[in-house]
């Protein structure tokens, strides 16, 4: 970093030293003035570090936790992008009106004409903040780019992991609805791995797919979410059919996931259990599955923190947040089956 400002200020001296004459002339102002005018501008934008300003680039350490955010084998990135929607703590929506009529065989022209209101509102959109780490000098982390990938990585891990959690239990349905459907799985065989749960089955997620189906869900594009005791039962219950499933990533026309992410439904009630609720013992654990243009993702305001040289700490404090959200679009197409305890 030192390296760095020393080039810079020796390209910016030159260039002044070079051109200050002429501005000088140019203006009827004394030289060296012109000059030193020249040089106090060329230190504004530098970033400066080191003897003048101590600091750290923003520049450098927020696109690697910007880019890539959503992983490729994520559910999450298999949702409607609203980030260009977003600004600063809020998500801009508008609640879509009525879809039009399709006419077949029409012969009545013209074909009438039905307005369409939107009724504007506004979502805001939850805060992440990583938790601060300590450096002994990041500084000179900053220099190095493997270095500096290390550190991004584990805060970009949480606050991807904590997107995800709240993106699963946001677009896993409140309850059982027309549109929601939730099935509950309170009967058959007990868990072969000693969960303490009811088996899991191929033909109850062929019964969630058929919901679907009746609900005309389009087949491309619903997506399959197996907490990992389900999944491990579905290989207890037929080991060959999974390693199929597995090895061409869909089952049942899901594209399939397994994540431990997936929300607590009440075993009892049938409700999801409340956002970052104590565990309870009527907790039940689910699957969950979702039409990919149902559901949405934005997040926006990527921000870093830092305090350098802490007396405390005896070394540089980090800290990462942004501001993000997902959510249902239209409260359809999404569901989940959960497995209570025998």
């Amino acid at each position: 970093m030192k390296t760095k400002f020393i080039l810079s200020l020796l390209s910016a001296t030159l260039f002044n030293f070079m051109t200050s004459g002429l501005f000088a002339s140019a203006l009827g102002v004394d030289h060296q003035v012109m000059f030193g005018v020249q040089m106090g501008l060329a230190l504004i934008p530098l970033h400066l570090t080191g003897c003048l300003a101590d600091g750290l680039n923003r520049e450098i350490w927020l696109p690697d936790i910007i880019e890539k955010f959503y992983p490729d084998d994520s559910f999450v990135t298999f949702s409607r992008d609203f980030s260009m929607w977003a600004d600063n703590e809020y998500l801009n929506l508008q609640e879509a009106g009525i879809d039009p009529r399709v006419f077949i065989d029409n012969q009545i022209y013209p074909i009438p004409i039905v307005q369409r209101d939107d009724t504007p509102y506004k979502i805001p959109m939850k805060r992440f903040d990583t938790e601060n780490t300590v450096h002994i000098n990041a500084i000179e982390i900053e220099e190095s780019a493997a270095k500096r990938q290390s550190v991004i990585n584990g805060h970009k891990k949480s606050l991807q992991t904590q997107f995800a959690t709240l993106a699963a239990y946001n677009w896993a349905p409140k309850k059982d609805g027309i549109n929601t459907p939730v099935l509950k799985l309170n009967s058959g065989t007990a868990s072969k791995q000693g969960t303490g749960y009811y088996a899991m089955s191929y033909d109850k997620i062929l019964a969630l797919s058929t919901q679907l189906d009746l609900l005309n869900v389009p087949k491309e594009g619903r997506i399959l979410v197996l907490h990992p005791y389900h999944a491990t039962d579905l290989q207890l219950q037929d080991l060959e059919m999974f390693k199929t499933f597995f090895n061409t990533g869909t089952m049942f026309g899901f594209k399939v996931f397994i994540s431990s992410l997936t929300p607590r439904y009440n075993g009892a009630t049938g409700e999801k259990v409340e956002w970052e609720a104590p565990v309870r013992s009527t907790d039940a654990i689910s699957s969950m599955v979702y039409y990919t243009d149902a559901v949405c993702r934005a997040k926006k305001g990527e921000d870093m923190y830092y305090r350098l040289r802490d007396p405390e700490y005896r070394g540089d404090v980090i800290g990462f947040n942004m501001r993000g959200t997902a959510l249902p679009i239209n409260g359809k197409y999404i569901g989940s089956l959960f497995t209570t305890k025998v």
